[in-house]
């Protein structure tokens, strides 16, 4: 029964989880999408890990559960991004996009009291972008995408009493793909607006493999301590470049209408240390303090290779701008977070997170809107009935306003101003106890 459940269900969150982008902040990192009862506590989880998440947050919290239980949930995210320019005359807007993310939980006992098996479906990374056509990135950036999903198969194990141990495979699936214009000289600013302007389409797709590891310490019931850790993922994206609208400018005859040429490029996700202390002065209160260590020093630029081109000319055009550097630096977080058992039936969260932003000023860009971060969280379960959990939360992240200078840009546009972004996430789950 539960292997027929777990193959259908994963299957069916596999379809909904891969046709939609996630976004967040700390670079492109998902903390906030991965479970209802963790976003109600800003993420702050690690130490107290004693939910079906904890195949996520920190694998040996799964010792902790008793029975089996299934958990689904869905989050909707929705982030606004706005650009002012130097003059601080004119506003840009980007569109507005409702993610629409999943995850799921399984937890089995393995008939044994001391070993439990666990698996997620979750995307623990996305992006999503989206200026218009004759925005100020056009030249940069119109759209860009990142979606990863992360199938989670994890084992944990009580030791004792006081130490328990976990293990997990990541299995990640992930697809890339992104537009800009692209200006011929056919008029003021590069284009007049009527063929004056090329398209750039790229897209990619690879999967690849990691491990995490969990560590949950219990000297007494009334403190944890929890440590986890995920290894960095190497991704090698194959896919195609296609260009249109080429046939007009300073372009023509170098480009046929529609040109298509093979690409690759690479991405490394980061690897991350997390570490939390919970206390919990009574049977009805529980705080945590999480600090969380994302190495993003793994992405140092973007370069693609045109695997079927050798025309030296058209080269010559593919590769303006490439590679792009990053030189993204390694962040830190820092949460705390409460939770308070009202009733047999009703629990109330809070939290509080602060993230660091990995991009440096230099190397800041309209495709990848991050600064540093303050969000708060407010969240509740309630058990509907014995084996029935239903749980909502909200988590708002507030990005510090910066201000950009950097040469990025092309000489036919100019990236240069303040930029403001916030995001609101509604999440909820239900959780299946059997």
């Amino acid at each position: 029964m539960f292997k027929r459940l777990t193959i259908v269900a994963s299957l069916f969150f596999i379809s909904i989880a891969f046709s939609c982008n996630a976004v967040f902040a700390n670079g492109f990192k998902n903390d906030a999408l991965l479970d209802t009862e963790a976003t109600g506590m800003a993420t702050v989880f690690v130490a107290q890990a004693d939910s079906p998440s904890a195949v996520q947050f920190n694998p040996a919290g799964l010792t902790q559960l008793k029975g089996n239980h299934a958990r689904v949930g869905y989050t909707s995210a929705v982030p606004r991004n706005f650009r002012t320019d130097t003059s601080g005359n004119n506003k840009s807007s980007a569109q507005v996009d409702n993610f629409l993310v999943p995850n799921m939980y399984f937890v089995n006992s393995l008939k044994s009291e001391n070993w439990k098996f666990g698996l997620g479906v979750t995307s623990p990374y996305g992006l999503g972008t989206d200026w218009a056509d004759d925005s100020f990135a056009r030249f940069q950036t119109t759209e860009s995408s990142l979606q990863v999903l992360q199938i989670n198969p994890t084992v944990a194990y009580k030791y004792n009493d006081m130490i328990s141990l976990g293990f997990g495979i990541d299995y990640i699936m992930s697809e890339t793909s992104s537009h800009k214009r692209i200006a011929d000289g056919d008029g003021p600013g590069g284009g007049t607006g009527n063929g004056g302007f090329g398209d750039f389409h790229a897209k990619g797709n690879d999967d690849g493999w990691g491990y995490n590891l969990g560590l949950l310490v219990k000297p007494s019931d009334k403190h944890s301590i929890g440590v986890s850790y995920r290894s960095k993922v190497d991704l090698t994206y194959k896919g195609t470049v296609s260009m249109t609208n080429m046939s007009s400018g300073i372009y023509a005859g170098v480009f046929p209408d529609n040109y298509v040429t093979g690409m690759e490029s690479r991405l490394t996700l980061p690897q991350t240390i997390s570490l939390g202390y919970a206390f919990r002065p009574n049977q009805k209160w529980t705080v945590e303090a999480d600090g969380i260590w994302t190495d993003w020093s793994s992405v140092q630029e973007d370069f693609a290779k045109y695997t079927e081109e050798g025309n030296a000319t058209r080269l010559a055009v593919l590769n303006d701008g490439n590679p792009l550097a990053k030189d993204w630096n390694a962040t830190m977080s820092y949460g705390i977070a409460a939770k308070y058992q009202a009733t047999d039936q009703l629990v109330l969260r809070c939290g509080y997170l602060y993230a660091e932003t990995p991009v440096p000023a230099a190397n800041f860009e309209p495709s990848m809107i991050d600064m540093d971060m303050h969000s708060v969280s407010l969240g509740a379960g309630y058990a509907l009935k014995k084996d029935l959990t239903v749980d909502v939360a909200y988590f708002g992240g507030f990005y510090k306003d910066r201000y950009i200078t950097n040469d990025i840009a092309s000489t036919t546009s100019n990236l240069d101003g303040m930029y403001e972004s916030y995001v609101n996430v509604f999440s909820v789950s239900f959780t299946y106890k059997y």
